[in-house]
């Protein structure tokens, strides 16, 4: 193999795989345009998580520059309930006592999420989806591994609705 596309190919491998998100390229219908996003439900003992996803996800949605947001009666509606958060050990390590010590915890959040097409009345996905952070215990707080999560369950909600859309 020439030097050329040896270099060529690695660079296509290193870079392949480290793309960020975005809804360019995206298959949303021509008669989707709006979107409304009613609070998501909370079934969870965790205080204002519906809140802060709910206002992530319509973040991303605006930065995302598909769908414009509506209040109600949108072309499609995104609608959730958070039905567990949980925080827990992630990975354990040994200290020089022999005794075990936590190293990293998981926060792991998930919801029930329905895509609704409201101009054909279909669903676009109907399912749950749970997004995790794993956070160093040592060096940051509950609150980094809840951030972590929070992002990654919106990213999940988009993808899933770009997939089915």
């Amino acid at each position: 193999m020439k030097p050329a596309m040896a270099a060529l190919l690695i660079t296509a491998l290193f870079t392949g795989g480290c793309s960020i998100y975005t809804f360019s390229g995206s298959t949303l219908p021509s008669h989707l345009k709006t979107v409304d996003i009613p609070l998501f439900e909370n079934q969870s003992m965790e205080p204002d998580i519906a809140e802060e996803i709910t206002q992530a996800l319509n973040k991303q949605i605006l930065e995302g520059n598909l769908l414009r947001i509506v209040q109600n009666s949108g072309d499609a509606t995104v609608t959730g309930t958070i039905t567990s958060y949980l925080h827990e050990p992630y990975t354990f390590g040994a200290s020089a006592t022999r005794q075990v010590a936590v190293d990293q915890y998981i926060v792991k959040i998930t919801a029930q999420v329905d895509f609704n097409d409201n101009v054909k009345n279909a669903p676009l996905f109907e399912g749950p989806i749970t997004g995790e952070g794993i956070y160093d215990f040592q060096k940051e707080t509950e609150d980094t591994g809840r951030d972590k999560a929070i992002k990654d369950i919106v990213q999940r909600i988009l993808q899933k609705s770009l997939q089915s859309w």
